[in-house]
């Protein structure tokens, strides 16, 4: 078979249109992310906007503007690349572009360009990429790799090409897709859905590559192409449980599968207010070293509603790692924060854990030191044990977070505690125990948070079974799926 032969336009090379008809027609919202001048983009939020074949044709396009480029298209797994890209590739891709190698799982175009079908299943997989030069990655699904694999995926991005000015702003550069759940749920709110307003193209900090970076959210309603060929397509989203109706129907960033509380910034979060100077004042605290400590602070309303007015947690900024600050210095600290609250000198009822009042090593001397309650009273911050009941705390916590039809939820947090809305979404539960969280998870928020609404507990409404609503929620998240025959 003769091959076409490649004329420029625009400064680009290119197939010549009209050699080769490609049968795709982008949609509004896909002609977006085919257009967004970012050269780091996150694509989509809810099941349906047309994600999957909007980046395996942004992958195509590449290929063909720029000969020799390498674009390389991942999923976690092989099964799942070949069921949504191979076959559908197969079956879109003109021969004439090119030949795809089964073997080498890859589509090798006839201008030099190549487009490579990668799985990385483990994060030790992605050691199998050392050393490649990779000009556009793609990733579908980002959310079910971990943030590791995907630095490192994005460390391999280089490019050594004579890039046309018209593509110097894309290549290098990467283009992802995902719903909201699973493993990379939390790196991909933080660096896309948190980082920017939707639409708006912003430079990320250099610690994280320093790439122009843009999240275009995508809705079902956005692909009238599936809504006209199967309109039945979205009443089987509304008729998910949820946390998949909110999580897939409406993107929802804040609520994804296997989410412990169900916490959403439209009920949960507030503009700071002014605390009135009768109402009562808590400061919660769990202590930290080499992981964070968190010291958060509450007032209590007539209705009993608890409000979050500030906090201070004791991170580095690294993944789970603390300040290593001394008791004497969170003691000092605490006291400075509440002046610059407008709280010194009123009256606080501080809750903490029983680790607070334990006696610690004395290195030098030998034998115990003071205890973290010793050293906090000697600064004039004086503890209280809160009460560390696991399995009532979590259903407090529930509770005060469970929307209302008389009201707002009992629970409200002022829009300046960024690491109380930043954590507490992310906590998942756990699998072996669904009436408690996953403790592997950044949950020093959360256990410090928890002594205030064991200081006020509310009444919980349990059904005949015993458990609260929110409990079913976390079984049906974790339960297998059912099977055909239907259930009397």
């Amino acid at each position: 078979m003769r091959k076409p032969a490649l004329r420029t336009i625009d400064g680009i090379s290119a197939l010549p249109p009209g050699a080769v008809a490609i049968d795709y027609r982008p949609q509004p919202l896909q002609a977006r992310l085919h257009a967004c001048p970012a050269n780091e983009i996150l694509f989509g939020g809810a099941a349906g906007p047309g994600k999957s074949h909007a980046l395996r044709f942004e992958a195509l396009l590449a290929c063909l503007r720029l000969p020799g480029l390498r674009a390389y298209l991942f999923r976690r797994t092989m099964a799942e690349l070949e069921r949504n890209h191979i076959l559908p590739a197969l079956a879109q891709f003109p021969r004439q572009l090119g030949t795809f190698r089964a073997a080498k799982q890859r589509f090798e175009f006839v201008n030099g360009s190549m487009l490579l079908f990668c799985s990385c299943q483990r994060e030790s997989d992605v050691f199998r990429y050392q050393g490649v030069e990779i000009h556009l990655l793609c990733i579908d699904e980002l959310t079910s790799f971990t943030e590791l694999q995907y630095d490192y995926l994005r460390g391999r991005l280089r490019c050594a090409l004579d890039v046309p000015p018209a593509l110097r702003h894309k290549i290098p550069g990467i283009v992802c897709a995902s719903n909201p759940g699973g493993v990379g749920h939390g790196f991909a709110k933080a660096r896309f859905v948190d980082f920017a307003p939707p639409g708006v193209c912003r430079r990320a900090p250099a610690a994280e590559g320093g790439m122009l970076r843009c999240h275009i959210p995508g809705r079902l309603s956005d692909n009238a192409i599936l809504m006209a060929r199967d309109p039945g397509y979205a009443a089987r989203l509304d008729a998910l449980p949820e946390p998949y109706r909110t999580a897939y129907r409406d993107g929802d960033w804040d609520v994804f599968m296997g989410q412990a509380f169900a916490f959403q910034r439209r009920l949960h979060v507030i503009p700071p207010r002014p605390v009135p100077g009768d109402a009562p004042l808590y400061m919660t605290f769990d202590w930290g070293y080499g992981a964070p400590f968190s010291v958060g602070w509450w007032w209590v309303d007539a209705d009993g509603r608890l409000y979050r007015l500030g906090e201070w947690y004791g991170a580095s900024g690294a993944a789970n790692q603390g300040l290593r600050l001394t008791d004497p210095q969170i003691a000092a600290g605490i006291l400075e924060r509440e002046q610059a609250l407008g709280l010194g000198g009123r009256r606080i009822t501080r809750l903490c854990g029983p680790d607070c009042f334990a006696k610690k090593p004395d290195y030098r001397g030998g034998g115990q030191g003071p205890s973290t309650a010793e050293v906090f009273a000697g600064a004039g911050v004086f503890l209280s044990p809160g009460d560390p009941s696991r399995k009532n705390k979590i259903r407090q916590f529930h509770e005060r977070l469970r929307p209302r039809d008389d009201g707002p939820p009992m629970l409200q947090v002022y829009d300046t505690c960024r690491d109380f809305i930043r954590t507490i979404p992310l906590l998942t539960a756990d699998r072996r125990n669904v009436e408690d969280i996953d403790t592997t998870g950044e949950d020093h928020i959360y256990d410090e948070a928890c002594h205030a609404c064991m200081a006020r507990p509310l009444a919980t409404s349990l059904d005949e079974a015993g458990k609260r609503p929110a409990a079913r929620l976390i079984d049906a998240v974790l339960a297998p799926p059912p099977n055909d025959e239907e259930v009397p």
